[in-house]
Order: C-alpha cells, then structure tokens, then sequence
C-alpha cells in the first residue's frame, strides 16, 4: 500500500455526532439516566468502566494525560454521541478521561445489560463494534496528525470544525456555531497555543478565514476544501 492509501478519511472527526438508526433508539433504551454538572468527570484514565454513556444533552470532552505530562484532547462527544464502549467490554482499565464540558444529561448503558438485550437482539452488538471501530479510527487520525507539519494540521482541524459545526455549505461562507478556545483546539492537535493562533493568523491574512470576536468564519470554503483534499482524501 503506497502511503497516500493510508491517509485517514476527513469523515473519521474528533468530533462526535449523533447515532442515527432504530438500532441506536435500542441501545439507549437501555440506559440510565445520569446527570452531571460542568467539570465532573464521566470515567478516569486508569480506572474500570462497566458502562459506557450515550450524550442526552451536553457537551463531553475525551481526552488523555501523556507520559510527558500533556494532555491531548482526543474528542468532543455531541448530544446522540457515545463513548467508553471498548474498556466497558474488554475488561481493561481507561486509558482516556471523559469530563463534561457543560452541564449533561447522560444514559449509562450497562455491559451486563446490553449483553442480555443481545441475546435477542444481536444488531446491538453489531452496532457497538461498529462504534468502537470508529474510535479506532479517530486515534489513528491523532497518530496521523502527529507526522503533519502545524500547517496541515490547522486545515484538517477546520475542515473537521466545519464538516460538524459549519452552517454554510461548499462554495459559500460559514460561521462555526461553537467557539472553541484557541487553548482547547491546540491539545486537539498537538500544538501549542502560539503555534495554533499564528496558523490562524496566516489564514486569516490569506483571505480563508475571518475572526469576529471568539467566533470562527470560514471565508473562502472552497479554498479550504481542496487543501483539507490535498491532505487527508
């Protein structure tokens, strides 16, 4: 396989986004309802886990304490999100954190629970390697981000903010709906803070993006098309 062939999917986001489909209505249905105030923590790296949660309403930050001390930020969890599925099946200790950003309504989705609907139900088990696939493939999106010039890994970052958040479309305009902290997006992309915010410097003297205050607008969304395509396709 040549090495563009391994580039990772601009679909595979740090940001996590709603589970559509009936089988997804199941799983929650076995949930409890957990809520958690802004700053609490859902599970920590380094302990068991015998559930994993589905986002009601909320925003939950996923991210991990290095060996060297830094913390990357590995993803957001949307309302409709999960997270937590593999450690709460393999046995194994957490090797993220999971904290709210906001103030959250949760489900806490049993193992034992889930395996008995199984039994019925096997789509449900399905559905939930799918997920864990899926968060296979976004640490393979850090791996990757990793070997990227500061450069690139701003332009995958945006295009990953618009895909999720953008209220505009390809050819067009688009202001974010969230205002990330330049600090926040930093440790989701291995960067410091300087480096970030010079990379959004030279964007926005490029003509691709405007700073309204906090806010983000992608000025020119076909110019961030193709150098998100040049990268990652």
């Amino acid at each position: 396989m040549a090495p563009h062939d391994a580039l990772p999917s601009p679909t595979v986001s740090p940001f996590l986004l709603a589970e559509p489909g009936a089988v997804s209505r199941r799983i929650e249905a076995l949930g409890v309802p957990r809520p958690v105030r802004a700053g609490q923590h859902l599970y920590r790296q380094g302990e068991p886990s015998s559930a994993f949660h589905v986002v009601v309403s909320g925003r939950v930050r996923v991210h991990m304490l290095r060996p060297d001390g830094t913390v990357r930020v590995i993803s957001w969890a949307e309302p409709g999100a999960s997270l937590g599925e593999g450690v709460c099946f393999d046995g194994g200790l957490n090797q993220v954190s999971a904290t709210a950003i906001t103030p959250c309504e949760l489900l806490a989705v049993g193992r034992d629970a889930l395996v008995a609907a199984a039994r019925d139900d096997p789509e449900l088990l399905v559905e939930v390697v799918r997920r864990v696939s899926h968060k296979q493939r976004v640490l393979h999106l850090h791996v990757f981000l990793d070997g990227l010039p500061a450069r690139e890994r701003v332009v995958l970052l945006l295009g990953h903010l618009v895909e999720a958040y953008g209220d505009g479309a390809l050819g067009t305009s688009s202001r974010l709906s969230v205002r990330p902290p330049v600090d926040e997006l930093a440790l989701m992309v291995g960067l410091t803070r300087v480096t970030l915010s010079r990379e959004l410097s030279r964007l926005v003297a490029e003509g691709v993006l405007v700073k309204d205050g906090r806010s983000i607008v992608v000025r020119d969304l076909a110019t961030l098309r193709r150098r998100v395509d040049a990268v990652a396709v």
